[in-house]
């Protein structure tokens, strides 16, 4: 398989990531980034979504730990539409500074929610679950102003990564037992 077949079959994620970067940037350039931050993210993830549409009904990438199957594309679009309808969302609070940074947190959560649906082994399961919980990390202390907003973050924090530290615990030794 081809670097160009494996990207056509990843597309989805590329394209939100690509999507996610751009809000980003767009958030630290320009003084606009309230309108445009949201249009460019849900462009993405409409286009994302095409992708997904595109995709084969059946295929594996890199060895079978992304598995690409009608229901895994069907609850991608879902994901992807849960995602372009909470981008309107930051527009409608009151004028977020960090609009930008928040979109793309909000994308790149996306794509950890997109990795986790689409994975059949243990170790990619991790790491979309890993790249979903760090996401939310970041979007529970997002309010830099309100001490609780910061508690909440570093109590979301410890919990989560003593539930990744027993998670690898017990990947190790399903590992270990099974001897693959």
């Amino acid at each position: 398989m081809s670097y160009l077949e494996l990207l056509k079959l990843a597309a989805p994620e590329a394209i939100v990531v690509v999507a996610a970067l751009a809000v980003l940037t767009i958030g630290l350039t320009t003084a606009r980034a309230l309108v445009l931050g949201p249009i460019v993210a849900v462009l993405g993830v409409a286009l994302a979504i095409g992708a997904v549409v595109m995709l084969p009904s059946h295929a594996n990438l890199f060895g079978g730990m992304l598995v690409i199957s009608p229901l895994n594309s069907l609850f991608k679009i879902i994901c992807l539409a849960l995602a372009i309808a909470t981008v309107p969302l930051v527009s409608s609070e009151k004028a977020l500074r960090n609009a930008g940074e928040y979109i793309a947190v909000l994308l790149l959560g996306s794509v950890g929610l997109m990795l986790l649906v689409g994975s059949e082994e243990l170790l990619m399961i991790f790491i979309g679950l890993e790249l979903l919980g760090l996401s939310l990390y970041v979007l529970a202390a997002f309010d830099k102003a309100d001490v609780r907003s910061a508690e909440a973050g570093l109590k979301y924090f410890l919990f989560g990564s003593t539930a990744s530290a027993f998670t690898l615990f017990g990947i190790s030794l399903i590992y270990g037992m099974s001897g693959t």
